[in-house]
């Protein structure tokens, strides 16, 4: 009689003690960073409103665009920027996680806020859910805090995605642990 060996091309995932970071616990006085990158026209319209609305929260948003990098010089220049944007800020969410790239840079730049304690939100749209937490999972970290918008976001009117910016702010602020 045969054997057959079946290999599992998985590495292991250690064991992730850390949970999903802090919760916000108080909203009111926190200074929320809101990441965008150069690609999203529908993310613009989401985190302006979730901005509007955390601002009548008593919290002092900050939106902060992440830069298109090429070159050494702009990727060591980019850097610096973003580390003291997280130094200006009490809580991040980042995204949108709507395609390969965007997914890669706004789960790298959620990772970096988590270590730094920071309470973090990611934001994907439905397709690309899977990939955050594949790639969060990766890095090390099986639990995070994840709002997941409608797919296809890009594309829809604007007064649409203002309407689902709106709906999802209740459950984003729940994920992040935000109380008002």
């Amino acid at each position: 009689m045969n054997t057959l060996t079946i290999l599992d091309p998985r590495a292991d995932v250690p064991a992730d003690a850390r949970g999903k970071g802090p919760a916000v616990g108080r909203l009111r006085g926190k200074r929320v960073g809101l990441r965008r990158d150069e690609f999203w026209g529908c993310w613009n319209v989401v985190t302006e409103e979730w901005a509007k609305l955390l601002e009548a929260d008593g919290a002092r948003p900050r939106i902060w665009r992440a830069p298109v990098v090429k070159g050494e010089e702009a990727s060591v220049e980019a850097s610096a920027d973003f580390e003291a944007y997280l130094d200006s800020i009490d809580v991040a969410i980042t995204g949108l996680a709507n395609c390969g790239s965007c997914t890669l840079w706004s789960v790298h730049d959620g990772l970096e806020a988590l270590d730094r304690g920071l309470p973090t939100g990611f934001v994907a749209t439905e397709h690309f859910s899977r990939l955050v937490r594949v790639l969060t999972s990766q890095a090390g970290r099986q639990e995070i805090r994840l709002e997941i918008l409608p797919y296809p976001l890009e594309g829809r009117p604007e007064p649409e995605v203002r309407d689902i910016a709106r709906a999802a702010y209740p459950a984003l602020l729940r994920e992040l642990g935000a109380t008002i």
